[in-house]
């Protein structure tokens, strides 16, 4: 239900941040500020339709497009429905004030970065990208509550490893075994295999990025501890890849015979194959990776430690397009892989929104929230009184550390700690913070480290807080982009209550819209059927034969198959005419059909039963029923608000609009 939301919300908010943000001033201001329509008291400006429909105008472009009079005519439905989600008190509803705001905090983001640091983390990271890099590490582990002490011993611990191989001749893979903290890495050696940008937290990558082959890195911190790293090869990204599988399954649960089974079929499939066999009609018929075989085995492209690594290996050493591996085994059964293409790194162009999404929700958008930072305490006058906050800190004492600090008791608790902008905050606003946000597991951390900790934490997000609160004065565009998120979160919920689950719960109106709509619902010609694919027109005569003298499919399978498992392939099922291709064309009859000759194979169909056309039963159309129902409540809905509720339309400004908007288009 929330992808469904998710899905209205889009066309009432199609996605816009603070560097896309939509051009309010693409008419006179004085147009803009005129009121185009009104529901009861809500109004709605010229401003807002012509920013809305900019936006939306190209959603449904290729599917149902829309003049702006005729996007208008939804636009003032969609504000019917919001006016009457208010007048029932839906927006004062904590459940909707809950998810409102969350989805707001999501659209706060983009504004809440720096984008001149993004963009050069974006460059970065794209640059990086064009290379797969290998390394290396010995690790050993931090606390995230260690003290400096600790932290500094850590540092000591790495440094003098490294101290030993670089000065001393120690083998990096040996101390790496013996010393490091990430036991997974240290049984290889400390080896990593190859990754790229995004794979590792953003130190650790950018250690690695800036190394020359073999050479060993200064300890390098990262959040699990301090890590010297040493860079054993570099090469031109692989890139991504896209590959057809045939798979036999062949896994633990596998049973031996089974497996037997598997290897032959596998190697079988592989001498056809080179024989000259069509690659995407043997994945079709005989590989049992149903989510690919009916697109002849094309798998989803990928790139590098996506797959497993015999499978990454074997496919990225095939050269050409069409050539195809030799049967290999991984952990879920056997397979053959055909190159469909290469693709190196694709232009930045292509894939600047998916590095900047990766951008930021890396490690490495710490840069740029903390370069927002500084900004927003120049933009604000953020001043901080230092004296101010010794007093503070004199008055926490070690119960902190153990979570049972209390701020009943506070001096000078109206003494200004720091300000901005217009508030002031003071003392007693931070030692209260301080009770109610105590660290966990901090028994063994020093308490001045903890309160220093705290203190950065209350100021910068009361800044941010600070921040948000007034994004709607400081952005048009994201006070816009809020409205229609909050706008059509309600819509979503009175749209729930008055047509999805009154379709569902309501099965008297349900009956009754499908006796008066019953001739729309109704059978064609179905055919109950035994479809059956064969290695040759021998082996299709007879399971005919003994399809006709009423032997199971089993049998039929087992007795054909039994030299190999391509003799034969069968579908059973019942399906309407026209469905699936082999139902097509012919004129069946009941019983055996004629064998069809296709490419190498043959084919028939053996039809058990021919069910006439017919009315479909209310539970046999009930999915279509249900959305024509939908839309029936719908359109009645609309009717009903408009007796309920007053339209008014100024004529004026809505001609001048629809003029500017059909020059724009």
């Amino acid at each position: 239900m929330r992808n469904l939301k998710l899905i209205l919300l889009s066309f009432c908010a199609f996605q816009l941040t603070a560097q896309e943000s939509v051009d309010l001033n693409s008419t006179n201001s004085e147009l803009n500020d005129k009121v185009l329509f009104s529901v009861e008291g809500d109004v709605v400006t010229a401003g807002e339709y012509i920013a809305v429909y900019n936006k939306n105008r190209n959603l449904g472009e290729d599917i149902d497009p829309k003049t702006p009079r005729e996007y208008l005519d939804l636009y003032v439905n969609f504000k019917l429905k919001v006016h009457d989600a208010k007048e029932k008190g839906m927006d004062t509803n904590e459940a909707f004030l809950q998810e409102y705001n969350s989805y707001r905090a999501q659209l706060a983001k983009p504004y809440l970065s720096d984008r001149d640091v993004t963009e050069e983390l974006i460059q970065e990271a794209y640059s990086r990208m064009q290379y797969d890099v290998r390394a290396s590490h010995i690790m050993k582990s931090v606390s995230p509550e260690a003290d400096e002490e600790e932290i500094e011993a850590a540092r000591k611990e790495v440094l003098d490893i490294r101290k030993k191989i670089v000065t001393q001749g120690a083998d990096f893979a040996s101390m790496a075994e013996k010393h490091s903290d990430d036991t997974y890495s240290a049984q290889r050696g400390g080896d990593l295999g190859y990754f790229t940008a995004f794979s590792m937290v953003y130190p650790f990558e950018s250690a690695v990025y800036q190394l020359k082959e073999g050479e060993i890195s200064e300890p390098v911190r990262t959040k699990f501890g301090w890590h010297i790293v040493m860079k054993t090869d570099q090469r031109p990204a692989r890139g991504t890849i896209r590959v057809a599988h045939i798979m036999i399954v062949d896994n633990e649960q596998t049973a031996l015979k089974e497996r037997e089974s598997a290897e032959k079929k596998i190697n079988e499939i592989y001498g056809q194959l080179q024989a000259g066999a069509d690659f995407a009609e043997m994945a079709r018929i005989y590989s049992d990776d149903k989510n690919t075989s009916g697109r002849g085995g094309e798998l989803q492209e990928f790139g590098i430690n996506k797959m497993f690594p015999v499978f990454e290996e074997k496919a990225f050493a095939l050269e050409n397009a069409g050539e195809y591996t030799e049967p290999f085994k991984t952990p879920i059964g056997w397979h053959i892989v055909k190159l469909i293409e290469k693709n190196g790194v694709p232009p930045f162009s292509e894939i600047n929104n998916q590095v900047k999404a990766s951008v930021e929700r890396d490690s490495r958008s710490q840069q740029s929230y903390e370069s927002i930072i500084k900004r927003l305490k120049l933009e604000y006058n953020y001043k901080e009184y230092p004296k101010v906050r010794k007093m503070a800190f004199d008055q926490v004492d070690e119960s902190f550390l153990n979570r049972k600090y209390s701020a009943a008791q506070v001096n000078n608790e109206d003494k200004v700690l720091l300000e901005f902008a217009d508030v002031q905050y003071t003392v007693g606003d931070f030692l209260t913070y301080l009770e109610n946000n105590q660290p966990r597991n901090a028994n063994n951390s020093k308490l001045i480290i903890q309160l220093r900790k705290s203190y950065e934490q209350f100021s910068e997000s009361r800044l941010i807080d600070y921040e948000k609160e007034h994004l709607e004065e400081k952005y048009p565009e994201f006070r816009m982009l809020a409205r229609e998120y909050y706008e059509g979160i309600l819509l979503f919920d009175l749209t729930e209550k008055k047509v999805w689950k009154k379709s569902v719960s309501d099965t008297s109106g349900l009956k009754a819209f499908y006796e008066e709509n019953k001739s729309n619902y109704r059978w064609d010609t179905r055919y109950d059927v035994v479809m059956v694919d064969a290695a040759s027109e021998k082996q299709a005569k007879k399971a005919g034969k003994m399809l006709k003298k009423g032997k199971s499919i089993e049998e039929v399978e087992q007795e054909l198959n039994a030299d190999s498992k391509l003799n034969l392939q069968i579908e059973k099922g019942l399906f309407e005419k026209g469905r699936k291709e082999e139902l097509k064309n012919a004129e069946l009859k009941k019983g055996l059909n004629d064998i069809v000759e296709k490419g190498d194979r043959y084919h028939f169909v053996y039809v058990r039963e021919i069910q006439p056309p017919r009315p479909k039963t209310l539970e046999e159309a009930r999915g279509v029923v249900i959305s024509d129902y939908q839309n029936y409540l719908e359109k009645q809905w609309i009717e009903d608000l408009k007796k309920q509720y007053s339209v008014k339309m100024n004529p004026e400004v809505l001609t001048r609009v629809i003029e500017v908007l059909e020059e724009e288009g």
